[in-house]
């Protein structure tokens, strides 16, 4: 992979930047076993496999594909408006106040987050307890000041310039091994770029947020908010 850290001026012409929105759907069903062989990237079909028989078992359509095979994570615009409902369903179940069940009240962004795209190659993944609301974080690289990144842990060290923003993965905070594994330590992105990419994003989270509240109203789930909860995890009910 190149090394988009020593990258000179001219390689930022041609940039391409993608951010691609996805969520993760994780289903444990007991008497279904986990693939003996791991991590996923590396035996995908296994862990393909695996998904496809707990999700269906969990009521999803087959029509659910991952945005990576054998992952977890799936694009949020291949996501059908009946795999959408499964999965707030299933954010209710996590979510539910065990002295209150009767409550349907959600408090949580849906679990997921970015993947970084350049040129065509899939540099950055969403990690650990990462979630959408890591949108507000992305959106953050093109201020002037230094902001708070976090999508997951661990989340790289960000160093910002006048007209790039360097992903430090060496210096990440938590010192924990990403995954997938990026192969830089460092990585250097246009601003210009970057900015088209999360215009791009921003769209099809707003998108989506219009699905969540469509669905909300057609299925009377009566969750006062959900497009603010599930997507940027703020609750102003």
């Amino acid at each position: 992979m190149k090394n988009y850290w020593k990258a000179e001026a001219e390689d930022f012409i041609n940039m391409k930047i993608e951010l691609i929105s996805v969520i993760e759907i994780e289903i444990y069903i007991e008497e279904i076993p986990f693939p003996q062989s791991g991590p996923y990237w590396e035996f995908a079909d296994e862990w393909e496999e695996y998904h496809l028989l707990t999700n269906a078992k969990a009521g999803f359509s087959n029509h659910l594909k991952p945005y990576s095979k054998g992952s977890s994570f799936y694009r949020i615009s291949d996501i059908s408006d009946a795999d959408l409902l499964r999965v707030i369903q299933k954010e209710i179940d996590r979510q539910k106040d065990e002295d209150h069940p009767e409550i349907v009240e959600l408090a949580c962004p849906l679990t997921g987050g970015f993947v970084l795209r350049i040129n065509g190659a899939d540099i950055y993944y969403p990690q650990c307890c990462g979630d959408l609301s890591a949108i507000e974080c992305w959106n953050d690289l093109l201020a002037d000041e230094d902001s708070y990144f976090y999508m997951g842990h661990p989340s790289p060290k960000i160093i910002k310039t006048e007209k790039t923003v360097i992903f430090d993965f060496l210096n990440s905070e938590i010192q924990e091994h990403y995954t997938p594994p990026v192969k830089e330590d460092q990585i250097e992105i246009d601003k210009d770029a970057l900015r088209i990419a999360l215009e791009k994003v921003n769209q099809v989270i707003n998108n989506f947020a219009k699905r969540l509240v469509k669905i909300n109203e057609i299925q009377n789930l009566n969750i006062p908010g959900i497009d603010r909860i599930l997507v940027y995890g703020k609750n102003d009910h």
